[in-house]
């Protein structure tokens, strides 16, 4: 029983590797629409392609939505880094970028992204 268990955790584990090493990139921006559920969501998805994020200095208006937002990023693979504002953006300038794609020019960037804007993401 112990082996067959450890040959599914094994298994598991290959399928979240092999899952991440296909995405091309990841991009995730932060926006002021988005609740405490959305951010829990935004990590457990994160989680299963190898990455981490934690967040710090989270603050939300009288209506949920996020206001101010730390974050810290462990890609797993020698990039990471933090960033941290203290207005969340309306748009999609505020987050992180992995790109694993060979010859990547940005391979991981985190903060804020200029000339990223709601309408590019449909464009994409």
């Amino acid at each position: 029983m112990r082996k067959l268990l450890l040959v599914a955790t094994l298994f598991l584990m290959g399928l979240t590797a092999s899952f991440a090493q296909r995405v091309p990139k990841i991009e995730v921006y932060f926006q002021r629409h988005h609740t405490q559920q959305d951010l829990n969501n935004i990590k457990e998805e994160l989680a299963v392609m190898g990455i981490e994020i934690e967040y710090e200095n989270v603050a939300f208006d009288r209506n949920g939505r996020l206001s101010s937002l730390g974050i810290r990023v462990n890609c797993k693979d020698g990039f990471s880094g933090t960033a941290m504002t203290s207005q969340v953006p309306e748009d999609l300038s505020f987050g992180f970028v992995r790109d694993y794609r060979e010859g990547a020019a940005v391979p991981f960037g985190i903060g804020f992204h200029p000339g990223k804007k709601s309408s590019d993401r449909d464009k994409e």
